[in-house]
């Protein structure tokens, strides 16, 4: 028999949360560790959606990457999804920045997908921003265009600086604050997501490449990573990719 207890005590080995960041919040956010897990549906985001699967294929357990409580909660609304979590009796175990930094983490994933080499943690980051270099030089288009069909995105934006394109700082979901360092680093071009239009008034001023490849399509990749990592070592609990996790925005 396992419990979420079990799989949060494997899942803090590999992403530890005490090297979670300050303002975050991971482990355990509904539910106890004692609680008997047959069913684990693993999601980028806790939606309603997401919750409305997990309680249809009787799964006692969602494990997600963004928490399900991240600000404190002064009340609960019985439209919450929080609210209908709790009714339909699924708990919730969360691993965010303390994934993102992990070894084989979220950001490890994003690097490894879009070829960038010899990664390595930047400057003062605490390894949230990595930079490695191209296999190949390349215009800003043409790493558009590289970042397009690796992460099978239809589109993305970028901020084309106008100079040649081969070292490259990389940081999952939005990693805009991290800019500077990116700069500082000596990097010639950065890939994030959720970039405001501050961060790209400061890109261009500094001459440097960037692109927003957007904050889900930058980490959904870990939920698949989850379940491969996790299934092998629970062998009576069964762990499925939750097909209601998708971007919420559309192109249109």
């Amino acid at each position: 028999m396992s419990t979420i207890g079990d799989i949060q005590a494997v899942l803090d080995q590999w992403a530890p949360p005490e090297t979670a960041e300050s303002y975050d919040n991971v482990g355990i956010l509904i539910g106890d560790p004692f609680i008997e897990v047959k069913r684990c549906l693993v999601s980028l985001d806790v939606t309603q959606a997401v919750c409305d699967e997990a309680a249809g294929w009787g799964a006692e357990l969602i494990l997600s990457h963004h928490p399900a409580i991240f600000d404190p909660m002064k009340r609960i609304s019985s439209k919450s999804t929080v609210y209908q979590l709790i009714q339909a009796g699924v708990s919730v175990l969360s691993a965010h920045t303390n994934l993102d930094k992990a070894e084989s983490g979220v950001n490890q994933i994003l690097v490894d997908r879009l070829g960038v080499k010899s990664a390595v943690p930047v400057g003062d980051t605490d390894d949230c921003l990595l930079m490695g270099t191209l296999e190949n030089m390349m215009t800003a288009s043409q790493l558009a265009q590289a970042v397009k069909e690796r992460l099978n995105i239809p589109a993305l934006r970028l901020y084309d600086a106008g100079f040649p394109i081969e070292t490259v700082a990389v940081c999952c979901g939005a990693g805009g604050s991290f800019l500077m360092d990116a700069v500082n680093a000596g990097a010639d071009a950065m890939i994030t997501g959720d970039v405001k239009h501050n961060i790209v008034v400061d890109a261009a001023d500094y001459g440097l490449t960037l692109i927003d490849a957007g904050h889900f399509e930058t980490e959904h990749h870990i939920v698949d990573k989850l379940v491969e990592y996790l299934a092998p070592l629970f062998p009576d609990v069964e762990f499925a990719r939750a097909q209601s996790c998708k971007p919420l925005f559309q192109i249109v």
